[in-house]
């Protein structure tokens, strides 16, 4: 019959009653007993990975193979039942929504991990192990580590760290194709352990991942805390947003301590209040009790790309550079650096609509220019052309009969972008706008920060619909939640309270159903139960940042059980 939320109210009432003044009363407490097992998922910790349960056993994640629904916590843990565990478990790590201990941002491309049965971490190693035991037996002896140290955890063994977290940029979600990856690998070994031979505790590596770039391994500086990338620093900044520059320069920030910075543009300087929210990444400024908060989306040493909501509810993106922004001439532009390939980048430069989107920019040896919208489909057309001269790239793109005219300088660049201020002209009006962009060598990062932006707006489709998965672990009859933002009247619902469905491990909802930010506590329940045994779980504590719960994953493994019997 259907679940009658006022009796469960009544219920919850004299259950949470008694168990407040520990009282010996006919209420008990039920935990039922089924045997899980621990999994942790390391490079650093990965929070927010997705654990696949290889039922074929052929160390890839396919339709046959089962999708749990809970995702790694902070520690890069998740709880797995005694049965999955007997199968390899695959771990997912999702460009734009697993957390890397070692970085601020999420990741910024997609790989796999697996480990064989009944084993308690996912590593590269554990990969390595089921994929290349031989690769694996070579790091064993040239870092003069076992088997057994290899396959554990890996948070005493700085080698073993420095390593790990050096391997994956070259991992994929083909587990196998990290075999082929054995030249770099070696390169990376030989640099840790020529540290280790200066310095045994390798305090140097840190906070450094080794890279193999033209065929030499060196160092590259991790970049772990927002704080440490500011602080001390000055930073260029500039709208993604043509529109926007109509009305604003290039400004400059200069970050003096913690708590203060030095903002300037056309106007003048002013001095200016900064926060930071470390877990989220927000960076907001007070100027006058006009607060403007921006998450940081996209972080390198020499480049921050940053997003913030604007009234109507899309993002503007801005793009922070160490290098002047600007400058009196161009860096030095040739053909080489664009014939033949394919950059990416993001594009918000509509002024109608803002909306954000993906496109890649092949450069032909023609002289013609194919472009793809990434998010749409992988399918290209021949839309205009390109041409260098004078040290500035020039593209010419026909679109609704309107063609358009962007003439190109190059700010900054590295061998993963290259940052850009353009020009745009069109036969249809006389007034030129500027842009500012950056094309990325891979479409990795531009869509793993699309994905981020995502959160930033509150929801991941055009009609604001958000999904959120739940574990409800061994708590199989939690059909239900009840959310509110008081902890007593989310553990007394009623035709009111706000509740969603559970469907295939995941709630879906919108929006809009939140009127407020802030903390809200969330219950589990059954909706239809029978008879007089009522039966409720939690409260959990979540967060809701522009309508849309933080928590990527909402788990019930450790929520207290409530039993009650209804009396007359």
């Amino acid at each position: 019959m259907p679940f009658n939320k006022t009796i469960l109210a009544t219920v919850l009432l004299s259950i949470f009653s008694l168990s407040g003044c520990n009282s010996g009363g006919n209420d008990s407490t039920t935990d039922s007993v089924v045997s899980t097992k621990t999994i942790t998922v390391i490079d650093g910790t990965l929070e927010n990975a997705q654990i696949c349960v290889d039922l074929n056993d052929n160390n890839q994640c396919d339709k046959s193979d089962e999708i749990l629904p809970q995702l790694t916590d902070k520690a890069g843990k998740v709880e797995v039942s005694v049965d999955d565990a007997k199968h390899s478990l695959i771990a997912q790590i999702i460009a734009g929504q697993t957390k890397d201990s070692d970085e601020i941002t999420p990741v910024t491309h997609s790989y796999s991990m697996i480990t064989d049965a009944n084993q308690s971490v996912i590593t590269p190693f554990t990969t390595l192990a089921k994929v290349d035991p031989q690769a694996l037996s070579e790091i064993e002896e040239i870092l003069g580590l076992t088997k057994q140290e290899l396959l554990g955890d890996l948070s005493t063994l700085p080698a073993a760290c420095i390593l790990a977290r050096s391997i994956t940029p070259v991992m994929t979600n083909d587990i196998v194709n990290v075999a082929h990856y054995k030249d770099t690998m070696t390169k990376i070994v030989s640099f840790i352990l020529d540290a280790q031979n200066d310095d045994p505790t390798l305090s140097q590596l840190t906070n450094k991942r080794i890279i193999v770039s033209n065929g030499k391994a060196e160092a590259q500086p991790l970049i772990k805390n927002i704080t440490d990338l500011l602080v001390g620093k000055t930073w260029f900044i500039a709208s993604a947003n043509s529109d926007e520059n109509k009305d604003t320069d290039v400004g400059l920030l200069k970050f003096q301590d913690a708590n203060h910075l030095y903002f300037t543009d056309s106007d003048g300087t002013e001095s200016v209040i900064y926060t930071i929210d470390k877990d989220n990444n927000f960076v907001s400024t007070d100027s006058n009790n006009n607060i403007d908060t921006q998450k940081l989306v996209y972080v390198s040493s020499d480049l921050i790309i940053s997003a913030m909501k604007a009234p109507d509810g899309t993002c503007d993106l801005f793009f922070w550079s160490t290098k002047n922004l600007k400058p009196k001439q161009s860096l030095p532009v040739t053909a080489s650096q664009f014939v033949g390939k394919t950059w990416y980048m993001l594009d918000n430069s509509n002024n109608d609509t803002k909306e954000l989107t993906v496109f890649g920019l092949t450069f032909n040896p023609n002289n013609s220019l194919t472009i793809i919208e990434q998010s749409e489909s992988s399918e290209g057309f021949n839309t205009g052309s390109w041409s260098i001269k004078n040290n500035e790239l020039t593209t010419k793109i026909t679109d609704d009969n309107t063609t358009y005219v962007n003439t190109n300088i190059v700010l900054a660049q590295t061998s993963d972008f290259i940052v850009i201020k353009g020009i745009e002209t069109s036969d249809n009006s006389n007034d030129p706008r500027i842009s500012f962009n950056v094309l990325f060598s891979d479409n990795v990062r531009p869509m793993s920060i699309l994905k981020q932006l995502g959160s930033i707006q509150g929801d991941t489709s055009s009609s604001g619909e958000v999904t959120t998965h739940v574990n409800v672990a061994n708590h199989k009859e939690i059909a239900e939640l009840s959310i509110d933002k008081s902890p007593f009247n989310v553990e007394n619902p009623d035709a009111h309270s706000l509740t969603m469905a559970i469907k295939n491990g995941q709630v879906t909802y919108y929006n809009s159903m939140f009127n407020d930010d802030g903390t809200y506590y969330v219950m589990g329940y059954n909706p239809n139960q029978a008879g007089n045994d009522f039966y409720a779980y939690g409260p959990l504590k979540v967060t809701v940042i522009g309508g849309r719960i933080k928590d990527k994953n909402l788990d019930f493994t450790h929520a207290p059980i409530f039993h009650a019997v209804a009396k007359d």
